[in-house]
C-alpha cells in the first residue's frame, strides 16, 4: 500500500470516528436531580433544548437497590416526588431515566444531601425569639400560676434549633438549585455542529499536508 493510500485511509477513518462520536453524543440522555424543601425534582433532556417527554423515571434506594417508585416526565422533561421515608433513615437515592430506544442514565443523590431532613440529635433546645431581641419569658404553668394564660404579646415565635436549621437549609436548597442545574448542564454539554465541522476541517487539512509531501517525494 502506497503512502498516499495509507494517508487517505487514515483520514477517512478519523472522519468516520468523529461523525459517529458526534451522533452518539447527540442521542445521549442527561439527568439532573436536586432537593427542594421536602421534594426531589428531576430534569431530563437529550440536549438543552430537547427535553425527554414521557420518559420513565425509576427511583431506587441507593443502599439496598430496592425500587421505591416510578413516574413519567412531563412535556418539559421534569418529574417531582416527595422525599421517600428511607431518606430519613440516612439512605441516599439512585434515580434512573429510561428515554426509549435503549437510552438511559442515572443520577446519584448521597445521604448527605438530605441531612436537613434527618432527626436532630440531642434534646431539641428551644430558641425563643422576642420583638426586643431578648429571650422570650416563660409561658408555662410556673410563670402564670397554672392558669394557662396566653403568651405575652411581645413574643413572636419560639423555634427549636432543628426548625431554624430546616428553614436555612430549605432556603439554601431553593437558591442553589439553579446553580447546580447550570453546573450539571455545562459538564454534560455535547459537541455541536460547529465542533464537528471544525474537527473534520482539521482532518482534511492534515490529509492535504500528507498528500503534498508524498507528491514531493522522489
Amino acid at each position: 500500500m502506497s503512502s498516499l493510500t495509507r494517508i487517505c485511509a487514515g483520514g477517512l477513518c478519523l472522519m468516520l470516528l468523529l461523525v459517529f462520536a458526534g451522533a452518539a453524543q447527540a442521542h445521549r440522555v442527561n439527568i439532573f436531580a436536586w432537593l427542594e424543601g421536602e421534594t426531589v425534582r428531576v430534569e431530563c433532556s437529550f440536549r438543552r433544548d430537547s427535553p425527554v417527554r414521557q420518559g420513565t423515571v425509576i427511583v431506587f434506594d441507593a443502599q439496598t437497590g430496592r425500587e421505591l417508585l416510578q413516574g413519567r416526565t412531563d412535556g418539559q422533561g421534569a418529574f417531582a416526588f416527595p422525599v421517600p421515608a428511607v431518606v430519613r433513615q440516612g439512605h441516599g437515592l439512585r434515580i434512573r431515566i429510561l428515554a426509549g430506544e435503549g437510552h438511559q442514565n442515572e443520577w446519584q443523590m448521597d445521604a448527605a444531601e438530605f441531612s436537613s431532613l434527618l432527626p436532630a440529635a440531642g434534646t431539641g433546645t428551644t430558641v425563643p425569639v422576642a420583638e426586643d431581641g431578648t429571650g422570650a419569658p416563660s409561658t408555662g404553668p410556673a410563670a402564670d400560676g397554672g392558669s394557662g394564660a396566653a403568651a405575652p404579646a411581645g413574643v413572636t415565635a419560639t423555634l427549636s434549633r432543628k426548625d431554624v436549621e430546616a428553614i436555612v437549609d430549605a432556603a439554601l436548597d431553593r437558591h442553589l438549585a439553579p446553580v447546580r442545574r447550570a453546573l450539571a448542564a455545562s459538564s454534560e454539554a455535547e459537541p455541536g455542529l460547529r465542533d464537528i465541522v471544525g474537527g473534520l476541517g482539521w482532518i482534511m487539512g492534515l490529509v492535504g499536508i500528507g498528500l503534498y509531501f508524498s507528491r514531493r517525494r522522489p
